[in-house]
């Protein structure tokens, strides 16, 4: 597990992001940035209740949602279908699945990045302008 960020940083990315640096919010964001991967809500909640036993699974949701909203982090589809994951990382990046372990791995190349803009600017669709997009693609890991 990555090392923890320390106090003063979440609240800073806390209160840049416009949110009262309470400490349940503390606890899942630092859960968030902790736990490998693009961890489900679930995930999140394990982690901060062995700090904080009170704070619920739903406490755990809304806060993610309002991290969301503000763009601390990214709400990722999986292939679990109605399992919800979430990214910290909040840059432009692709993900690929795994169909065999259920694994997100992020993915970046801006090659990929400049093809899909070029396809856009010729074939553009009607009425729409993309201002960004992320691919998901499925696939199983070869030994």
């Amino acid at each position: 597990m990555p090392c923890p960020p320390d106090q003063a940083t979440l609240r800073q990315r806390l209160a840049t992001a416009g949110l009262r640096a309470t400490t349940q919010r503390i606890l899942i964001l630092e859960s968030l940035l902790q736990l490998p991967g693009h961890p489900t809500a679930e995930q999140v909640h394990r982690q901060v209740v062995l700090t904080e036993p009170t704070v619920s699974l739903g406490t755990v949701y809304k806060t993610l949602d309002s991290f969301v909203a503000v763009g601390l982090t990214k709400r990722v589809a999986s292939t679990e279908g109605a399992c919800r994951r979430y990214d910290s990382d909040c840059q432009a990046h692709h993900h690929l699945y795994c169909t065999n372990t259920k694994e997100i791995i992020d993915y970046s190349n801006p090659e990929l990045d400049a093809l899909i803009r070029d396809f856009f600017a010729t074939h553009g669709l009607d009425n729409f302008q993309p201002h960004s997009f992320s691919l998901h693609i499925a696939g199983s890991r070869i030994s």
